[in-house]
Parts: C-alpha cells; sequence; structure tokens
C-alpha cells in the first residue's frame, strides 16, 4: 500500500519522506533549537529585520527573548517600530557589517531585496540610494554589555560574512549558540558572500552544520538560495 501511495503522489510531484525524531532536525529552526538553548535568559540578534517577520517568529515561540533587531532601511524600521511594542525587543536603524562605518545602501521596489550590495539580475528597480550607519556585532555586544546570543540570525541580502566576521571576537570566546543564515548558490547580488566562503569561516570558528532548510530553485531547474542552521556545541553563556 505504501508503494502504490508513493507512486500516485510521484505521478503528480509530491515526495513522501520519514519525518525525523530528533528535534534539531525539526524543519522550524525555532522550534528545533528549543531544547538546546542554555541557560534562562535567552538572546536573539535579528540581522535584516525587514518587516519584522523573524521577529514575529522568535516571538511566537519565546516570549520571554531579549531580541535585538537590526534594519538599515528608514522605511521598514518605522514600520517595524510601530508593529512592535515589546520591552524585550531592542530595535536599531543599522546596518550590520565587518567595520563600523557608514555605506551606501540600495532601497529596491520589493523591501526583501534592500541590500548593501547591488543585484546582478531580475525586475526589480533600485528606488532610492542612501548612506546607513554601519555597526559590527563585536562592538555593539561591548559597548551594551551583551554577553552572547543564542541565536545569531542575518538576511542581509549576500553580506552574510561580513556580518559573521564583525562578530569574531564573540565567536573566538564561544559566545554565539546558533548562526541561521541565508545562502545563495548562484550570483543574486555583484560581490555577494558565497556559500564556500561562509561555511568555511564558521567552521573555523568551531560551529557545525545542521541542516538545509527549504532550497528555492531558479526556472531552470538550479539551486539559488536557502537558510541554513549552524551549531557551536562549545558555547559558553
Amino acid at each position: 500500500m505504501k508503494s502504490v501511495i508513493k507512486k500516485m503522489l510521484g505521478s503528480i510531484g509530491y515526495k513522501i519522506s520519514k519525518k525525523s525524531t530528533i528535534l534539531l532536525l525539526d524543519d522550524d529552526p525555532f522550534l528545533a533549537i528549543k531544547d538546546k538553548l542554555v541557560g534562562n535568559n535567552i538572546i536573539f540578534f535579528d540581522i535584516g529585520a525587514n518587516l519584522g517577520q523573524t521577529i514575529q517568529k522568535m516571538r511566537n515561540h519565546f516570549s520571554n527573548a531579549k531580541i535585538y533587531a537590526f534594519e538599515p532601511s528608514i522605511n521598514c524600521f518605522n514600520y517595524i517600530r510601530e508593529k512592535f511594542v515589546d520591552s524585550n525587543l531592542s530595535i536599531h536603524n543599522s546596518a550590520v557589517g565587518l567595520n563600523s562605518g557608514n555605506l551606501e545602501f540600495n532601497e529596491y521596489s520589493w523591501s526583501a531585496l534592500n541590500s548593501l550590495l547591488k543585484r546582478a539580475y531580475g525586475t526589480a528597480k533600485i528606488v532610492e540610494t542612501y548612506l546607513v550607519e554601519v555597526i559590527t556585532i563585536d562592538e555593539f555586544c561591548s559597548k551594551n554589555k551583551v554577553p552572547y546570543i543564542n541565536l545569531l540570525k542575518t538576511d542581509t541580502e549576500g553580506y552574510e560574512l561580513n556580518v559573521l566576521k564583525g562578530a569574531s571576537n564573540l565567536m573566538k570566546q564561544n559566545k554565539i549558540q546558533f548562526v541561521y543564515v541565508e545562502i545563495f548558490f548562484n550570483e543574486n547580488y555583484v560581490g555577494q558572500s558565497s556559500f564556500g566562503d561562509i561555511y568555511n569561516f564558521l567552521l573555523e570558528n568551531r560551529f557545525e552544520l545542521v541542516r538545509f532548510y527549504d532550497i528555492l530553485y531558479t526556472a531552470d531547474g538550479v539551486a539559488s538560495k536557502t537558510d541554513v542552521l549552524f551549531i557551536n556545541k562549545n558555547f559558553m553563556n
């Protein structure tokens, strides 16, 4: 019977797979990390908060977690500042990178594409370019006395490696437990971070690959992008 059902579903483009009993491999990354989080004071960083999609997911699973959110787009920043009224949420209108300073930021007709980099292809247009403040995670945590990060999520449209390198000091001290990062397989942005560079950097800093999530493909069947979860088993809060 199982083989018949598999064939029927396969004929219309569906595939059956067994669900893992290991919580860390759950399809929801915020549920996956739940029983691995160390300590009672959970701290999340949302780099590239956009319209607050990840903030909402964090809140759904961890209502008492302290969340630091960073969004360089003034339009998106104003939106999430009005949408979320939460004493445990700290929102900052800045980009995050390797060095502090100021860089040109590209605001696209679709806000999900906003980036410090420029698109390599596509029909979305830049509607505005302006200077934004860039900070590093290491400097921010030192200045604001943030002792550790349980989950560092970065979705910065090709700028991810710079974000991670700006947290090198925390990583050397094993003060970041999970990294949840968007990666590209094909060229979406000019000068974007490669998966190989991101993987090697995290590997050098004692992170292990947990899993890939849903992979998006181009129209001709080439892998385009996905989100990836990494864990540092040596984490110390």
